[in-house]
């Protein structure tokens, strides 16, 4: 049986990890069981608090602009202290601290300063992806994506028990055992993770450079001078980053994560706010699936065809929930879980092909620079995103939809010219070569 397990692909990808790239995998379900518990029913939540569809929207938007700041910060700050220090500091500051401030808000300026200190973890959001791919290969790197989406969307099924707590406490005190939860558990995660990394050879290099002159002295030389150098030379790198931007837009929207995904389930189409948990345990199964059977099984050469695929599905999906009839469970359902196929297929695969494009030194400042654009332009949307629910529920569907179909068409682009690459260089090989 024991060699039967070990036989599976997705387990034979766990042992090809090292290092911080698998320290960054054991650690990971102290994080995500209680991420996922806390995170959906949050907006209900809010909203049991006396917070309006568009005040919804404003702390969406202070979100994402107090995340903007941090994020022009965050490669900076990654290289001046360090990723393994950068992703313990602001790792309790982001998360164990925003979650206390969570806990005891009672109003929407609490709330609002709860969520901008959340949003310090775009700092580590930098450090963090550093120390999973840095010392990694690009095989590394694609199995350490994947076990951390198989991790974080299994743990999806327990949102069921959830349901369970709302059904029994309410939203209001069930949410505020969830927050309780995972305010223990991930600062928990936090130093045991922090106990086991080691800086990598990148950021010790950096560090080493670093040691004659301060931060002050960084930011005068500025902080995204190699970063612009490398994207100005490297334009299957701007195209990839303008597909990952946009696709993050739909996250203040109609993401299954955003605030209105859920509202939209259950006070616009009627279903149970308890029994909603289902469509939790929905979206983690066919993710699951996905990750377990499909992505390992995909190779290298259809990896472009996939993220399209996922692309066009997920399209698809934001379209149907507008036309969703009311009531109908099995329909949001279905709608669900077409969207989790297409999300599970894109997304590992394009973080993986983001990490292979960015180089070297300049990968803190791409990661930077790419988190910082979709905070302000997600700020933008996120402002507005409470009136148009207000004006139709549906419409923020629309929107969500158009958006994907605007990644596909990127995608499209990035292969074409990846295509147009491969031909010119085969153009200038010798016949011999060629041949």
């Amino acid at each position: 049986m024991w060699q039967r397990f070990k036989a599976l692909k997705i387990v034979q990808s766990f042992y090809i990890l090292k290092g911080n790239t698998r320290t960054s995998v054991i650690c990971e379900p102290l994080w995500g069981i209680p991420y996922t518990i806390f995170i959906f029913y949050f907006s209900l939540y809010l909203m049991e608090m006396g917070i309006t569809e568009q005040q919804l929207g404003i702390i969406t938007a202070v979100g994402f602009l107090s995340g903007a700041f941090f994020s022009f910060f965050a490669g900076s700050i990654t290289d001046f202290l360090g990723r393994k220090k950068t992703c313990l500091i602001f790792d309790l500051i982001g998360w164990s601290f925003a979650l206390f401030l969570f806990l005891i808000s009672r109003s929407l300026t609490m709330f609002i300063i709860a969520t901008i200190v959340n949003n310090v973890t775009k700092v580590t959001g930098v450090s963090w992806n550093l120390m999973v791919i840095e010392d990694a290969d690009s095989e590394q790197r694609k199995s350490a994506y994947n076990l951390l989406n198989i991790i974080n969307i299994s743990l999806g099924i327990i949102t069921p028990i959830g349901g369970l707590v709302v059904a029994r406490y309410g939203i209001v005190r069930a949410e505020r055992y969830f927050i309780i939860f995972a305010m223990l558990s991930m600062t928990a995660m936090f130093f045991i993770r922090n106990s086991k990394y080691v800086e990598t050879k990148v950021g010790q290099q950096i560090l080493n450079e670093h040691k004659n002159f301060n931060f002050k002295e960084r930011l005068k030389k500025g902080i995204y001078k190699g970063t612009f150098k490398q994207l100005s030379s490297n334009k299957r790198l701007r195209i990839a980053m303008a597909v990952q931007i946009l696709f993050n837009l739909i996250i203040p929207l109609g993401a299954y994560n955003s605030m209105y995904f859920l509202p939209y389930m259950t006070d616009y189409l009627g279903i149970d706010k308890a029994a909603a948990s289902i469509l939790g345990g929905v979206y983690a199964g066919v993710m699951l699936f996905v990750f377990l059977f499909i992505t390992p099984n995909t190779a290298r050469k259809n990896i472009p065809a996939s993220i399209l695929t996922g692309l066009f599905l997920q399209t698809a999906a934001f379209f149907w929930i507008t036309m969703l009839p009311h009531g109908m469970m099995i329909y949001a359902v279905l709608a669900v879980g077409i969207y989790s196929f297409g999300h599970g297929i894109f997304m590992p695969f394009f973080s993986t092909l983001l990490a292979d494009i960015s180089e070297g030194k300049e990968r803190a400042g791409i990661y930077s620079l790419l988190n910082t654009v979709t905070a302000i332009l997600s700020a933008i949307i996120g402002s507005v995103s409470g009136f148009i629910y207000a004006a139709d529920p549906r419409y923020v569907f629309y929107l969500t939809a158009f958006i994907t179909a605007l990644c596909f068409i990127g995608m499209i682009m990035f292969i074409a010219y990846d295509k147009k690459q491969a031909s010119a260089e085969n153009d200038t090989k010798p016949l011999a070569e060629v041949e």
